[in-house]
């Protein structure tokens, strides 16, 4: 009889259920990854054993709480782990060190992430440079690249998404995918050598110019407020040029001061360039396209680059390709920001850029 076969399909498949559950829980059981090697468990989670207890010891009660049949280091590590690798969530829920389901995964990567947000973001993404960094800064730009009163470097970067369900022409981008543009402030660390993200903004799509972005970004009403003369912000010409944010020349002739000046300028702002690759290279879930609604997106990027400057801190190694982000690396200077509307300059920022750009003639 049909009915009797269907009733029987259904409990065979609730028993084989249970039994995958009651699998994973004891393989689970049996996992301690932080027996791994050192090197091993850096390139699995892209941070060390202690930075990692330490995160757990500020999070763990809430996760135990959100999901109690997993434990707070299986879901931390699960979402370590996705930011590292950027693999479907399939394949991390089936890894042999997690043994989860798809559907508990996806709702471990929410929880967690926001958690990871509310934890360690503010703590170490933060707008602030004294007058000695500053000074620091200041020297290390000018001893490497010979170009005078630097503080920091200012880029943007797509991260692709899927198709949204709403607005998706706002996030549909000139290079044809859809995406989140995401703003990037760096300072050089002179002190330790290491790229630090002073800012960062994931909140607008893909379609926004990056100077709209800065014009409405705390980075530029931080630096107005707090600048001291004599002191700028490299960026591309994407951005408006200002009297503290210098931009390169448009077209220069070989060999004329702007082009002298453009040379130095690319190879300073090359730093910040770099900033993005090691970033993207860290977590190479920002390489991909993630499948995610832009609000938990941007939670995503803004988590990564919490970690990235964790990691910074502590020196962690970069296993993975550490060159320049993909977008970027085939970027060709002279025409950055194609087909789009110029940036109006400021005659105090033409005034400052002439006068750095004499510099270079002496």
């Amino acid at each position: 009889m049909p009915a009797p076969m269907v009733f029987g399909n259904a409990e065979e498949r609730r028993r084989a259920m249970v039994h995958k559950k009651r699998k994973n829980r004891q393989l689970r059981s049996q996992v301690n990854i932080l027996r791994q090697l050192d090197s091993k468990f850096i390139e699995s989670y892209r941070v060390d054993k202690d930075i990692f207890q330490t995160i757990l010891s500020k999070i763990g009660n809430m996760l135990a709480e959100r999901h109690r049949f997993i434990s707070p280091t299986t879901q931390l590590a699960a979402t370590l782990r996705f930011l590292a690798t950027g693999s479907y969530q399939l394949g991390i829920a089936k890894d042999q060190d997690m043994n989860i389901g798809r559907s508990t995964f996806s709702k471990i990567l929410h929880s967690t992430i926001e958690e990871l947000e509310n934890c360690i973001c503010e703590d170490n993404i933060q707008l602030k440079m004294s007058t000695a960094e500053m000074d620091l800064s200041k020297e290390y730009f000018y001893r490497t690249f010979n170009f005078p009163g630097v503080i920091g470097c200012i880029d943007g970067t797509h991260v692709k998404i899927v198709k949204p369900m709403m607005d998706e022409s706002l996030f549909f981008n000139r290079k044809g995918y859809f995406s989140i543009n995401v703003m990037v402030y760096f300072y050089w660390q002179v002190c330790n050598y290491n790229m630090a993200i002073l800012a960062v903004d994931a909140s607008h799509p893909g379609s926004c110019h990056d100077s709209f972005i800065w014009n409405q970004s705390e980075v530029r009403q931080f630096y107005r407020n707090n600048s001291a003369p004599n002191t700028w912000i490299l960026a591309d010409s994407g951005y408006a040029l200002e009297h503290c944010i210098l931009t390169p020349y448009r077209s220069p002739q070989y060999g004329s001061m702007e082009h002298k000046y453009n040379k130095k300028h690319a190879a300073a702002r090359n730093k910040v360039e770099r900033t993005i690759g090691v970033l993207k290279s860290l977590f190479r879930c920002l390489q991909g396209t993630l499948h995610f609604e832009p609000r938990f997106v941007g939670q995503i990027i803004n988590v990564c680059c919490a970690l990235h400057n964790i990691c910074r801190k502590r020196n962690i190694p970069v296993y993975e390709d550490d060159g320049r982000d993909e977008e970027i690396q085939h970027r060709n200077p002279d025409d950055e920001n194609e087909g789009e509307t110029i940036p109006q300059a400021d005659i105090d920022g033409v005034e400052v850029r002439n006068e750095v750009a004499r510099t270079f003639l002496v």
